[in-house]
């Protein structure tokens, strides 16, 4: 089974839009074993749409669109693909009322129906954060534009889609989620283990870690899950998780499990409150989390945090010493701390551009690393952020984990 996916959107094509709609419809594709021949982008322009839909009805079974679904006179992929298969635009009256019902919800006074509008014959899904229902026609299915939207409807469509092509021979994907160890670093630790047949294995970089991917056809899941035993045993203290597990959250498990809930709080210097919006995302957990400070200037880590000016003359504000002091100007069960420099200027010879310092506390536990990270300055402070967090993740496995 092969598949193309076209993005529509001159938005697309002009840098108006960052696509990241194709990287995750590749990753539900290849849990069916649906392989993608082509992606391709156009503007907003029927005649260029149509085009894209003949070359790849040539080559591929489905093809994927994703934007111009919406009610404005720019989203036009419906009514390409009806021209496209000759086909009329209706509206079903089920899905006007379902529509109208949305608006009543939002409190808009609208009667503007184009979002339902769909090809004769076509088959909807329904959208359950969203206006517009993705549709389904003779190997052409549209979803709008919208991230959670497209997340909402692609599983709906692939689990249809899997029935209809009778498409048994589902693959079977396994993430190992880890942190602190290099690419390369970490290919060399594990790489031995990679012996069994029609098993394959990739790295991945991801904003929540570096991914060790082993993918197959379900009926090997057993032989993946020796793989997995043997990869813990060879490098468990850099694994986060599995899966869908994300360190934000297993922190927020550890926080909330215990007989008196642990509070936290966070102290930022130049991950300027990454840490602290990490933990916020986690639904629940205003029931642990104190406060976050960003303490950026040397004033305000003396006046928020009783830094020593003592210890910010004689040792600066990237140090361990900082650091440490830091973590002790906060009150809770749990504690983030990071003070570093992260570009492009400000860095010398013995403190480069890079340098963080990690401190974390559990309970009367304290740890801080010295850490030089790579990248421009937001990448070096978002993996200064995973970090932090990993650690601080090892730190509650070790005390309150199995």
């Amino acid at each position: 089974m092969k598949a193309a996916i076209l993005l529509i959107g001159t938005e697309l094509l002009n840098g108006g839009m960052l696509d990241t709609n194709s990287i995750y419809i590749a990753e539900e594709l290849n849990r069916y074993g649906i392989e993608i021949k082509y992606k391709m982008m156009v503007r907003d322009v029927i005649s260029e749409i149509k085009n894209a839909f003949s070359f790849a009805k040539k080559n591929v079974d489905l093809i994927i669109t994703t934007g111009g679904l919406g009610p404005t006179d720019d989203d036009i992929t419906k009514e390409a693909i009806a021209d496209f298969l000759k086909k009329k635009l209706i509206i079903d009256e089920k899905e006007k009322k379902e529509l109208v019902a949305k608006y009543k919800e939002r409190n808009l006074d609208m009667k503007i129906f184009k979002e339902i509008e769909k090809p004769e014959g076509s088959i909807s899904f329904k959208n359950d954060v969203g206006m517009a229902p993705a549709i389904y026609i003779d190997g052409i299915v549209a979803f709008p534009g919208f991230p959670n939207e497209l997340k909402n409807m692609l599983p709906k469509f692939l689990k249809f889609y899997a029935k209809e092509n009778n498409l048994k021979s589902e693959i079977y994907i396994k993430d190992i989620i880890t942190c602190g160890i290099g690419e390369s670093i970490l290919e060399n630790e594990v790489k031995d283990i990679f012996t069994e047949k029609n098993i394959f294995y990739e790295f991945l970089v991801k904003d929540y870690g570096t991914l060790i991917r082993l993918q197959t056809k379900i009926e090997n899941k057993k032989n993946v899950e020796k793989i997995v035993k043997k990869i813990y045993n060879k490098i468990a203290d850099f694994i986060i998780g599995e899966d869908e597990d994300r360190v934000e959250n297993l922190i927020f498990n550890y926080l909330t499990s215990q007989k008196d809930i642990l509070t936290i709080s966070t102290a930022e210097s130049c991950t300027g409150g990454m840490i602290a919006s990490k933990l916020i995302d986690v639904s629940g957990i205003s029931s642990s989390f104190m406060e976050g400070i960003v303490c950026y200037s040397n004033e305000a880590k003396i006046k928020r945090l009783n830094v020593k000016k003592e210890t910010l003359e004689k040792y600066g504000a990237v140090s361990e010493e900082t650091a440490r002091e830091m973590l002790n100007g906060l009150k809770t069960d749990v504690g983030i701390a990071t003070t570093g420099i992260a570009g492009p200027r400000g860095g010398t010879k013995e403190k480069p551009v890079g340098l963080v310092y990690v401190g974390i506390k559990v309970g009367t536990e304290v740890e801080v690393i010295r850490k030089e990270f790579k990248g421009e300055r937001n990448k070096i402070r978002q993996r200064a952020t995973l970090f932090a967090m990993y650690r601080l993740l090892k730190m509650l496995s070790k005390r309150y984990g199995i």
